[in-house]
Protein backbone atom coordinates (compact mmCIF):
# COMPACT_ATOMS: atom_id res chain seq x y z
CA UNK A 1 0.00 0.00 0.00
CA UNK A 2 1.20 3.49 -1.12
CA UNK A 3 0.48 6.58 0.30
CA UNK A 4 -0.77 9.48 -2.24
CA UNK A 5 1.42 12.34 -2.48
CA UNK A 6 -0.68 15.01 -0.35
CA UNK A 7 -0.91 12.08 2.36
CA UNK A 8 2.79 11.44 1.96
CA UNK A 9 3.35 15.28 2.39
CA UNK A 10 1.15 15.23 5.33
CA UNK A 11 3.61 12.70 7.15
CA UNK A 12 6.77 14.18 6.49
CA UNK A 13 5.36 17.76 7.95
CA UNK A 14 4.28 16.53 10.86
CA UNK A 15 7.58 14.71 11.07
CA UNK A 16 9.71 17.79 10.71
CA UNK A 17 7.12 19.41 13.66
CA UNK A 18 7.61 16.78 16.70
CA UNK A 19 10.86 16.23 15.95
CA UNK A 20 12.36 19.83 17.68
CA UNK A 21 10.20 18.44 20.78
CA UNK A 22 12.22 15.40 21.48
CA UNK A 23 15.22 17.68 21.60
CA UNK A 24 16.73 17.47 25.27
CA UNK A 25 17.74 20.45 26.97
CA UNK A 26 21.55 21.85 26.64
CA UNK A 27 24.61 19.63 27.38
CA UNK A 28 25.71 22.16 29.50
CA UNK A 29 23.12 21.26 32.47
CA UNK A 30 23.88 17.84 34.33
CA UNK A 31 20.79 15.46 34.36
CA UNK A 32 19.67 12.56 35.64
CA UNK A 33 20.48 10.56 32.15
CA UNK A 34 24.23 11.70 31.98
CA UNK A 35 24.33 10.30 35.84
CA UNK A 36 22.73 7.07 34.94
CA UNK A 37 25.12 7.32 31.97
CA UNK A 38 28.16 8.32 33.90
CA UNK A 39 27.17 5.09 36.01
CA UNK A 40 26.92 2.62 33.58
CA UNK A 41 30.58 3.84 32.24
CA UNK A 42 32.29 2.87 35.62
CA UNK A 43 35.37 -0.26 35.07
CA UNK A 44 33.80 -3.33 34.90
CA UNK A 45 36.27 -6.46 35.54
CA UNK A 46 35.71 -9.61 34.60
CA UNK A 47 35.47 -12.40 37.43
CA UNK A 48 38.28 -14.59 37.86
CA UNK A 49 37.41 -18.00 37.51
CA UNK A 50 41.12 -19.42 39.60
CA UNK A 51 42.00 -17.16 42.77
CA UNK A 52 40.79 -13.98 43.75
CA UNK A 53 39.25 -10.85 41.91
CA UNK A 54 40.42 -7.33 43.16
CA UNK A 55 38.35 -4.10 42.47
CA UNK A 56 38.34 -0.77 44.13
CA UNK A 57 35.30 0.79 45.45
CA UNK A 58 32.52 1.55 42.61
CA UNK A 59 34.05 -0.79 39.99
CA UNK A 60 31.82 -3.72 38.24
CA UNK A 61 32.38 -6.93 38.49
CA UNK A 62 30.61 -9.17 36.04
CA UNK A 63 30.63 -12.49 36.05
CA UNK A 64 29.18 -14.64 32.59
CA UNK A 65 28.18 -18.25 32.81
CA UNK A 66 27.02 -20.80 30.01
CA UNK A 67 23.63 -22.17 30.76
CA UNK A 68 20.96 -23.80 28.24
CA UNK A 69 17.78 -23.09 29.99
CA UNK A 70 15.56 -25.71 27.78
CA UNK A 71 17.07 -28.17 29.95
CA UNK A 72 15.55 -27.38 32.99
CA UNK A 73 18.60 -26.17 34.40
CA UNK A 74 19.64 -22.63 36.08
CA UNK A 75 22.01 -20.58 37.74
CA UNK A 76 21.15 -19.93 41.74
CA UNK A 77 22.91 -17.77 43.90
CA UNK A 78 23.63 -18.88 47.07
CA UNK A 79 26.23 -16.42 48.48
CA UNK A 80 25.64 -13.01 46.87
CA UNK A 81 28.35 -11.21 48.80
CA UNK A 82 26.64 -8.50 50.56
CA UNK A 83 27.13 -6.04 52.30
CA UNK A 84 30.61 -5.45 50.07
CA UNK A 85 29.08 -6.59 46.58
CA UNK A 86 25.63 -5.22 45.77
CA UNK A 87 23.72 -5.81 42.76
CA UNK A 88 24.19 -3.69 39.55
CA UNK A 89 22.34 -3.37 36.45
CA UNK A 90 23.16 -5.64 33.57
CA UNK A 91 23.05 -3.80 30.50
CA UNK A 92 21.11 -4.99 27.52
CA UNK A 93 22.55 -6.97 24.05
CA UNK A 94 21.57 -6.46 21.02
CA UNK A 95 19.53 -9.30 19.94
CA UNK A 96 21.44 -11.91 17.30
CA UNK A 97 20.86 -11.53 13.63
CA UNK A 98 19.74 -14.98 13.73
CA UNK A 99 17.66 -16.50 16.03
CA UNK A 100 19.36 -19.60 18.09
CA UNK A 101 18.22 -23.12 17.49
CA UNK A 102 15.51 -23.77 19.89
CA UNK A 103 17.18 -25.77 22.52
CA UNK A 104 20.41 -24.09 22.14
CA UNK A 105 22.42 -22.81 25.20
CA UNK A 106 23.21 -19.31 25.89
CA UNK A 107 25.02 -17.16 28.46
CA UNK A 108 23.42 -15.72 32.15
CA UNK A 109 25.11 -12.80 33.43
CA UNK A 110 25.15 -10.95 36.81
CA UNK A 111 27.16 -7.33 37.68
CA UNK A 112 27.79 -6.54 40.93
CA UNK A 113 28.88 -2.85 42.19
CA UNK A 114 32.23 -3.16 45.01
CA UNK A 115 29.95 -1.06 47.54
CA UNK A 116 32.09 -1.17 50.06
CA UNK A 117 36.38 -2.43 51.11
CA UNK A 118 36.26 -5.82 52.63
CA UNK A 119 36.26 -10.10 51.10
CA UNK A 120 33.47 -10.97 49.69
CA UNK A 121 32.39 -14.42 48.37
CA UNK A 122 30.07 -14.93 45.22
CA UNK A 123 28.54 -18.53 45.07
CA UNK A 124 26.30 -19.73 42.32
CA UNK A 125 24.81 -23.31 41.75
CA UNK A 126 23.60 -24.86 38.77
CA UNK A 127 20.63 -26.82 39.23
CA UNK A 128 16.80 -27.85 38.49
CA UNK A 129 14.71 -26.08 41.09
CA UNK A 130 12.57 -28.80 41.36
CA UNK A 131 14.90 -31.33 42.42
CA UNK A 132 15.49 -31.50 46.33
CA UNK A 133 18.06 -32.99 47.63
CA UNK A 134 20.13 -33.23 44.21
CA UNK A 135 23.70 -31.69 44.21
CA UNK A 136 23.70 -29.29 41.90
CA UNK A 137 25.98 -30.62 38.40
CA UNK A 138 28.02 -27.21 38.60
CA UNK A 139 29.08 -24.75 41.01
CA UNK A 140 31.21 -21.37 40.60
CA UNK A 141 32.70 -19.80 43.33
CA UNK A 142 34.27 -16.22 43.09
CA UNK A 143 36.42 -14.33 46.23
CA UNK A 144 36.69 -10.80 45.54
CA UNK A 145 39.20 -7.90 47.79
CA UNK A 146 37.49 -4.79 47.62
CA UNK A 147 40.09 -2.73 48.36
Amino acid sequence: MSLNPTAGAIVLLACAVALPGCASGTDDAPSADKASANAAEATVVEASADGETRLRLGQILAIELDSNASTGYAWEIVEDGSPVLEPAPVPARAAPAVPPMPGAGGTSRWRYRAAQAGTATLRLVYRRSWEKGVEPIRTATYRVVVE
